[in-house]
């Protein structure tokens, strides 16, 4: 799957932008919730994917089944995203305006990737540490990927801390001209 972060973070901020303007944070959050999760399924992606239809075409079909759910201007984003092709972007621009809501209210989540699963004394001890360090309230997910063979890597907003052996290999090895 394709990462969508730089192309929706200039969509994210620009409505987070409308919606604290017009205090409509709450409905704009809810409406990109149904927007992602229809670009996200399955049946949906294999239309987006479709040549043969022409980007007004894919936008015509996303709004076939939201128009009755959406506001006027909602229903202007998904056009303004098919006319650029990033319909598929759309999960990504419903979490990026989540991450601008969330550091709006002093928060910041986390994904904690580590080899093996942590304990909770563990996660206490990342999250009392990030919060000291990001002075703002902290809430972690974490998952394990055992390709990292030890440590963690931390991904909190565009904060990246990798202490992972794997990364750490990696640069051991270009420091001896690998």
């Amino acid at each position: 799957m394709a990462d969508y972060t730089t192309a929706a973070r200039p969509y994210a901020r620009a409505v987070y932008s409308r919606a604290t303007e017009t205090s409509t944070v709450a409905e704009w959050g809810d409406a990109l919730a149904l927007m992602a999760a229809v670009a996200a399924d399955p049946g949906m992606q294999e239309l987006l994917e479709q040549p043969q239809l022409s980007k007004e075409q894919k936008g015509e079909l996303m709004l076939r089944v939201l128009t009755d759910k959406l506001n006027q201007q909602q229903q202007n984003l998904v056009k303004l995203l098919a006319e650029n092709g990033r319909l598929r972007a759309l999960p990504e621009v419903a979490h990026q305006f989540e991450i601008r809501r969330a550091e709006a209210a002093g928060k910041v989540e986390a994904e904690v990737i580590s080899a093996f699963d942590l304990t909770d004394e563990q996660e206490q001890a990342i999250t009392a540490t990030l919060k000291s360090k990001l002075g703002r309230d902290v809430s972690i997910t974490t998952r394990t990927d055992e390709s990292l063979i030890g440590g963690v890597v931390i991904k909190a907003g565009d904060t990246i801390i990798d202490g992972s052996m794997k990364s750490q290999l990696e640069s051991l090895a270009l420091s001896l001209g690998r």
